[in-house]
């Protein structure tokens, strides 16, 4: 399979090269320097690349996270939205035939009831973040190039990714950095935010084996939730992560650190991506946390 990968330079994006290189195929990465929303450059870039060789567009390149996204509306919009865009506009005219992977996010449902989970893919969409409204309407511009001019384009919405190499800008792997830091320092707590919080966590490399399957047997104009099904919370991440780590750590609540706007659980129905796709999760939350904190403890003995 020939395929093209935007965001390829950035967490999940380096995962889903590697895999997608182990599976025999010969992926692309689209040069990170490229704006995707500047259409003239991502035309450009689109039309560099020989005629008819991509076969597989994987879309992941955005502006993701969700706290940050709150003092960035505008550039959120503009990158996640007219990037969306662009994209399918460059590849309805170089690549007309590929199927384009369109990732979404599960933050698109909001705030769900708790009766209503897990939320499946016909659940309604109500974003609280300007993140989830951005990924929300980049869907519904993918949507119309489903319907309008027929680009075989499926939606991914996953759930929280976990695993090694990602940035400490998200929850497990900050924790697993600060135990770490803490340990080494000889310090004896470290300052959370909400820690009651529940989330559906995939490892990121099952998450990137889901998403060559909806390349592969995905149907277009569908919409695949990638998740494990189950909620934990933050507070048994982090213990997990402080005896994973032999630390001797106690977490102090800064409500500080707490977002204003927060979900306080959510899970994910992974029935169509099991059924459909033949996919379930492979890696255990432990396994995943063992690798962040193995990672972490070399990149941190690196430094």
């Amino acid at each position: 399979m020939k395929a093209l990968v935007t965001g390829g330079s950035g967490f999940v994006g380096r995962h889903l090269k590697d895999y997608l290189v182990s599976m025999g195929d010969d992926a692309t990465l689209l040069d990170p320097t490229v704006d995707i929303a500047n259409e003239e450059a991502l035309s450009r870039a689109m039309d560099s690349l020989p005629s008819g060789s991509i076969e597989t567009i994987y879309h992941l390149a955005a502006l993701a996270n969700v706290g940050e996204s709150f003092g960035s509306s505008h550039e959120v919009f503009r990158v996640n939205v007219m990037g969306t865009l662009n994209l399918l506009e460059a590849a309805r005219r170089v690549f007309p035939g590929a199927r384009i992977i369109i990732v979404s996010s599960s933050e698109v449902y909001g705030r769900v009831s708790p009766n209503l989970l897990p939320v499946d893919e016909d659940s309604p969409l109500a974003p609280l973040s300007p993140y989830a409204a951005s990924k929300a309407a980049a869907e519904q511009v993918a949507m119309q190039a489903f319907r309008a001019y027929g680009q075989r384009v499926i939606i991914a919405r996953p759930f929280n990714h976990i695993g090694p190499g990602q940035s400490d800008s998200y929850v497990v792997s900050a924790l697993a950095k600060r135990v770490l830091l803490a340990q080494r320092g000889g310090i004896g707590s470290i300052r959370v935010g909400n820690l009651e919080s529940r989330r559906d966590f995939t490892d990121v490399r099952d998450v990137v084996r889901a998403y060559r399957q909806m390349a592969e047997v995905g149907v277009a104009g569908k919409v695949y939730n990638v998740c494990s099904g189950q909620s934990v919370s933050i507070s048994w991440l982090a213990g997990r992560i402080i005896r994973l780590a032999g630390a001797e750590v106690v977490l102090e609540r800064d409500p500080r650190l707490a977002r204003d706007v927060e979900v306080s659980d959510i899970y994910g129905d992974s029935s169509r991506c099991r059924s459909e796709l033949l996919w379930k999760p492979a890696i255990s939350i432990e396994e995943s946390l063992k690798d962040v904190l193995e990672w972490w403890s070399i990149h941190l003995e690196a430094d």
